[in-house]
């Protein structure tokens, strides 16, 4: 886990294929860093937070709720109370397919990461339906509880945990060969071989 977190989204989502993972959110708490945990599932209807609430009394610590709100802006799914009893549940961070509020008490001096595709002072239903474990989409991306989530400034990436031990082999050699780019290019010289490498893999040459 801690080589995902120093890794980032953008060298994972390289080894992923540069295909998938969330985009569309922002985040809106203040950290710079890297979060990365286990994700718990909801699907709500627009507008509405019963569910949140239930998947949040059943949260384990080091998960990361990430909602299916139908990307509805419309009112808010969770504030400043969903967020102190996240972490007072260990929860890690929201990842939400809709509207926050309270948006200074996301800003706040807690670590606690927080992902949404707007803000809302409108607050939330409380009738259902909705469903806490199953797959959810959140814009074009299929996630599923218990997938890791690596999230940070550039987007949101996801992948089962079987692949656990692939993705950080993977990003060990996607690190290692990103150093060697950067101690050439503190050469000074102006060809470079990586430069090169990447005309000639499109069938073509630099002059």
């Amino acid at each position: 886990m801690e080589i995902l977190k120093g890794a980032g989204t953008s060298i994972i989502g390289d080894v992923l294929d540069r295909l998938g993972g969330v985009t569309g959110l922002r985040r809106y708490d203040n950290a710079s860093t890297c979060v990365v945990g286990r994700a718990l599932t909801v699907q709500t209807r627009a507008g509405d937070n019963l569910a949140i609430y239930e998947a949040l009394s059943k949260a384990k610590p080091g998960e990361i709720l990430v909602v299916d709100g139908g990307g509805c802006l419309e009112r808010a799914l969770v504030g400043d109370l969903a967020r102190l009893y996240a972490l007072q549940r260990g929860i890690v961070g929201f990842v939400i397919d809709g509207a926050i509020r309270d948006v200074a008490a996301f800003r706040g001096s807690e670590p606690f990461a927080c992902f949404a595709r707007g803000a809302s002072h409108r607050g939330p239903l409380k009738e259902g339906p909705g469903k806490v474990g199953g797959p959810v989409a959140i814009g074009n991306h299929v996630v599923f509880s218990g997938d890791i989530v690596v999230a940070d400034a550039d987007g949101i990436v996801t992948f089962p945990p079987a692949r656990l031990a692939e993705i950080r082999e993977l990003v060990g050699a996607r690190l290692r060969a990103e150093e060697e780019i950067r101690a050439e290019i503190r050469t000074g010289n102006v060809r470079q071989s990586w430069i090169d490498a990447a005309f000639a893999k499109a069938g073509r040459r630099l002059k």
